[in-house]
């Protein structure tokens, strides 16, 4: 069994989605498709949740747009619409039109993993559909009758037990067979939907793969492979061409958006090989993930998250900041289901750093606040450097104003204001030393 992953570009028009069953066409073994929602669909079902939470009155509107963005996409396709994909989409509309029209009920992240799902059921419908059109005979998984989770919504943990029954009693490796299936979601115990975490289908895959004992597992995306800094903040960047696997877990630790946190663990239990590889020159070579020590010399590697908020607490009585404060602090957090992108404290303080898209910030600030006093900085950057030279610090803090700095051996981590183009010119230096 082989295991592909298509995230959102990859099928964001008919174009794109002609372009990956080219691309599925060329595999002649049993295969295993991941799709993602449909380019910024997620983006678009996070506003309509939102406007259903917050009690605004274009619900009704931003839905219609996700229906005509999904019938578009299918008249695109096909010469005619089919008629049974029409009943299958319009039953997945009308489910989403049934939950908007109740009030919240439960707790803000289960609504939303509620919502979230229906990216993915709606792309891979409609993808599952085209190739058995052209030819390419697929089995459509629903993988919420596959994966079970826990109830942590939004950031659920799978049950590998009983998933891994389930997954071998559906997906069998067969000559030939295709199936294609969502990222992203499964079930809990009651049956319904949770998400494994904000672009998880990279992670679904990697579960699939653990438990099929897959040869090997393609991310498909819009670059060349794994680059050593994104291409949107940095002038010059480089292909890494092989990476071991216990760097790429310290790579998305640290925010690299390429793969997803969870992703590798699983491959590595079973010496999974993973390629990262474009789906506009899928012919490249791509990066390969896999077992060995990282390519000499080191080339450094730059990620950058933008739009950080620092929230920083000193006690109301200028005591101490101790075990008692840190415990406490870190119990709100949790409650609050906060994830750090940063931490540094003193004597006297205690300072963290997170994504400003946290819904709950004002909560979690609140309760702070009747121990505490707080302050809060926002439109901050959270810059990282992997295997740092004294140069590529130099050239990725000019420019900036730096609040907060931490290094070890491997790694310097930044938290600046301010924000320019870095040209990394020691990236490139290096990259000819290797060559």
């Amino acid at each position: 069994m082989i295991i592909y992953k298509f995230g959102g570009v990859s099928v964001k028009d008919a174009k794109a989605i002609k372009n990956i069953s080219k691309i599925i066409g060329e595999v002649n073994e049993p295969l295993t498709v991941v799709v993602s929602a449909v380019g910024n669909t997620t983006n678009l079902l996070e506003g309509i949740i939102d406007a259903h939470y917050s009690g605004k009155e274009n619900v009704k509107e931003l839905l219609e747009e996700l229906k005509q963005k999904h019938l578009t996409l299918t008249l695109d396709l096909f010469d005619e619409f089919p008629a049974d994909l029409l009943v299958k989409l319009q039953s997945l509309f009308s489910e989403m039109e049934t939950r908007l029209s109740k009030p919240f009920t439960e707790s803000f992240n289960f609504e939303y993993d509620q919502l979230i799902a229906f990216g993915e059921l709606l792309s891979t419908t409609i993808v599952s559909a085209y190739l058995n059109k052209i030819g390419q005979q697929n089995e459509w998984v629903d993988i919420r009758t596959c994966l079970d989770a826990d109830d942590k919504y939004r950031d659920a943990n799978i049950l590998w037990d009983s998933s891994e029954k389930k997954v071998k009693s559906v997906f069998k490796a067969k000559s030939r067979a295709l199936y294609i299936t969502q990222g992203f979601i499964a079930s809990d115990f009651k049956g319904s939907t949770c998400s494994l975490g904000r672009e998880g289908s990279d992670y679904t895959a990697a579960i699939l793969a653990y438990i099929l004992d897959a040869e090997k597992m393609i991310i498909w995306k819009d670059v060349l492979g794994v680059l050593n800094a994104d291409p949107d903040y940095f002038s010059n960047t480089t292909k890494l061409d092989l990476i071991p696997y216990q760097e790429a877990i310290e790579l998305s630790y640290y925010g690299a958006s390429v793969i997803h946190p969870k992703t590798i663990k699983p491959l590595q239990a079973k010496g999974i090989p993973l390629w990262v590889k474009s789906f506009i020159k899928p012919k490249e070579e791509g990066t390969l993930i896999t077992k060995g020590d990282l390519p000499q010399p080191l080339l450094p590697n730059f990620i950058v998250k933008k739009k950080q908020v620092l929230i920083s607490i000193k006690p109301h009585n200028f005591s101490f900041i101790g075990e008692n404060d840190l415990f406490f602090v870190f119990s709100l957090i949790n409650k609050y289901g906060v994830k750090l992108n940063f931490t540094q404290n003193t004597a006297v303080s205690f300072v963290f750093c997170v994504n400003h898209s946290f819904r709950f910030i004002d909560g979690l600030i609140n309760d702070l606040k009747e121990k505490y006093d707080v302050e809060r900085e926002d439109g901050l950057e959270l810059i990282t450097l992997r295997h740092y030279t004294p140069e590529t610090i130099t050239e990725i803090t000019e420019g900036h104003q730096i609040l907060i700095e931490q290094k070890n051996k491997n790694t310097a981590i930044f938290l600046s204001q301010g924000s320019q183009e870095v040209p990394i010119e020691e990236c490139c230096c290096e990259q000819e030393k290797r060559q």
